[in-house]
């Protein structure tokens, strides 16, 4: 059995509490009924990206040695209908952000870091108005001046939109 760090759950409370005044528009949040570490997450795409008006849920998990360790972020979509809708969104669910310590970069911290900033690192870094480049050595601003890339972008961000419509807007 593992044990929790003591201040695990008045943590999530606290986090909880922050929520209620600090999320943005598009971003919704509902724990389990009599666990707090068990969220579900609904964000909405944003106008003006291929993601638009979509619905993306994920399942949020804390695990026992929180906040030493980040939480785990799952995308369901992904795992329904096993379409690429983002580099950083695997269709098996996993997540990708260096937040989250699945992805290169600043990495968690438990003395600083919070949902909050990953959940805003989601709506806008995952979900933004060019998600082809967001795949591992496309970050460089100099690929976007490369004449070849926006074509790509273009037609990423097309498979995208579609696949916003066709399952993620009711």
């Amino acid at each position: 059995i593992t044990h929790s760090p003591k201040d695990r759950i008045p943590r999530l409370i606290r986090e909880l509490t922050n929520l209620k005044t600090s999320l943005p528009p598009g971003i919704f949040v509902r724990h389990a009924i009599n666990r707090v570490d068990l969220w579900k997450v609904l964000i909405i795409g944003s106008p003006h990206t291929p993601y638009a008006h979509g619905l993306f849920e994920f399942d949020v998990c804390f695990p026992g040695n929180y906040p030493r360790q980040p939480p785990i972020f799952y995308f369901i979509a992904g795992g329904r209908y096993r379409i690429g809708m983002n580099p950083n969104l695997h269709p098996d669910g996993k997540v990708c952000l260096s937040l989250l310590n699945t992805w290169p970069g600043p990495s968690w911290n438990p003395a600083h870091s919070t949902p909050l900033q990953i959940l805003v690192s989601i709506q806008a870094m995952i979900f933004c108005e060019e998600p082809w480049f967001n795949e591992p050595g496309r970050e460089d601003p100099q690929i976007a001046k490369n004449p070849r890339a926006l074509p790509a972008s273009q037609v990423y961000n097309a498979h995208v939109r579609a696949g916003t419509v066709q399952y993620c807007v009711l």
